[in-house]
């Protein structure tokens, strides 16, 4: 079979899983079904070989990946019902004053989004920030885009986020260096994407729905540098509805968040100075394993519920909610996972490997544009970055790029850019009163920035041999 053929099925292979997916709206995990059983048989490998490969490949990402999956998501649904998600958020807009809030909220997003979907987080935290516009007379033009761009950076470079959990596990990268590298990474893509924000002069006041309880109680901020009052009209109610005794505290709401880091990052870094049979560097070992260290996080999650810890809907309805969220990002990574063992199997990474070489780019560029294609036509950042390990991982020794370096390119390509197709595109626009235009010019032009920025480090990174 020539290369010629080999490129064109495997070119052909891409075109039809964008098209799918963002033409005729197939789910992505039939389309991803699809293009990897009908590469397999257009590359000769028969109906029997391709089926054992798409099967073999499938299970054993889910076994490597599944309960991290499973756990992450179930954490994630932790922090959103106790409440800690918005303990974080206020305990941070108490640290800025004036002018300075935005940057709070932009805090808030990334901590809150390390666990939670950066859609979730705007769902959930929107209320909030629309009474600190509507009190300090700030665009949402501004706050809004800056509330999703926090999370959304979060969710493509860090786990425990689906898609970040998923790239690793299909490319083979210690969980603590893309912890690690991740932060060193999406910081700086959140801090430029924000400055940009603030330069934005349209103004666009908040929903009414969510500032009409406030007309008359008086809390208007006022624009010297006083900090946005979030307790409204002298009841004791906060903004969205919550009290402040509803709410776990500050130090409670942070540990399920950053405890299994911790773990994980002593497992990666610290267990290699101890002598392999010593008995504190096999508990850090073993405390330090991703599937243990995200569980142990969900125990940490459990008093933040109070007295109804230990109930039904806790203990059981609970986990079963994170288990719904939780089965999307399993099937795409596991149908992810039959992609790469296709690609593996056949001629086709060796053939892309030599094409690139043959053109002259530098290894790096190529993660970071298939992401970001991806990302672009389909409006997903997570099969963004999902999609692109697995179509990179075969291809990453032919090219000489460490799975790190491919990991960090993936999870940068893969912020750009957030347009009209994108769910979290729609749902920041619209709670955020602005209309399609102005979403482009805010989330979409912040969402690049980001994603360029970030791959900026990475290449640096990258050519100074750092990883």
């Amino acid at each position: 079979m020539s290369d010629a053929y080999t490129l064109f099925a495997f070119g052909a292979a891409i075109a039809a899983l964008v098209l799918l997916i963002a033409k005729f709206k197939v789910h992505p995990v039939a389309t991803l079904f699809i293009i990897v059983t009908s590469l397999g048989l257009v590359l000769g490998m028969g109906g029997a070989k391709t089926i054992e490969l798409v099967t073999t490949g499938f299970g054993n990402t889910l076994a490597s990946v599944g309960l991290l999956v499973i756990f992450g998501c179930v954490l994630g649904k932790m922090l959103e019902l106790s409440g800690a998600a918005l303990r974080i958020t206020k305990a941070a807009l108490s640290l800025f004053s004036g002018k300075k809030v935005p940057w709070a909220v932009a805090l808030a997003s990334t901590v809150v989004g390390i666990p939670l979907i950066a859609d979730t987080v705007v769902l959930m935290l929107i209320p909030v920030v629309s009474a600190i516009a509507y009190q300090s007379k700030m665009s949402m033009m501004r706050l809004g885009p800056i509330l999703y761009i926090g999370a959304y950076v979060m969710t493509s470079l860090v786990p425990p986020g689906p898609g970040p959990l998923a790239a690793t596990s299909l490319l083979g990268v210690d969980l603590g260096e893309a912890t690690l590298w991740g932060l060193v990474v999406a910081i700086p893509g959140i801090i430029v994407a924000t400055i940009y924000l603030l330069t934005i002069k349209t103004h666009v006041d908040p929903k009414p729905e969510f500032t009409d309880h406030l007309a008359g109680a008086g809390a208007a901020a006022g624009d010297g540098g006083g900090k946005p009052r979030l307790s409204l009209g002298g009841s004791g109610t906060d903004a969205d509805g919550e009290t402040e005794r509803d709410l776990p505290p500050l130090w409670m709401s942070l540990v399920p968040i950053f405890l299994p880091i911790v773990l994980i990052m002593s497992s990666s870094f610290v267990v290699d100075l101890f002598e392999a049979d010593n008995a504190v560097g096999g508990v850090l070992a073993f405390l330090g394993e991703p599937v243990i260290a995200l569980f142990i996080g969900c125990l940490a999650a459990l008093p933040l519920f109070g007295r109804r810890w230990s109930s039904k809907e806790t203990l059981n309805d609970l986990f079963e909610a994170g288990l719904k969220l939780a089965a999307m990002p399993l099937a795409l990574t596991g149908v992810g996972g039959a992609l790469a063992t296709i690609i593996r199997d056949t001629e086709v990474a060796d053939s892309v490997a030599e094409m690139i070489q043959d053109w002259g780019l530098s290894p790096i560029i190529v993660p970071f544009l298939v992401a970001a294609a991806i990302c672009t036509i389909t409006g997903s950042n997570i099969l963004g970055v999902m999609t692109a390990a697995a179509i990179m991982e075969p291809l990453a020794e032919g090219l000489g790029i460490s799975a790190l370096a491919i990991y960090l390119a993936c999870g940068t390509g893969a912020q750009i850019m957030k347009h009209a197709n994108s769910s979290g595109f729609w749902v920041t626009t619209t709670l955020s009163n602005m209309t399609v235009g102005q979403g482009i010019r805010s989330i979409g032009v912040a969402s690049a920035l980001s994603g360029v920025t970030g791959f900026a480090i990475v290449y640096a990174l990258y050519g100074f041999g750092v990883i």
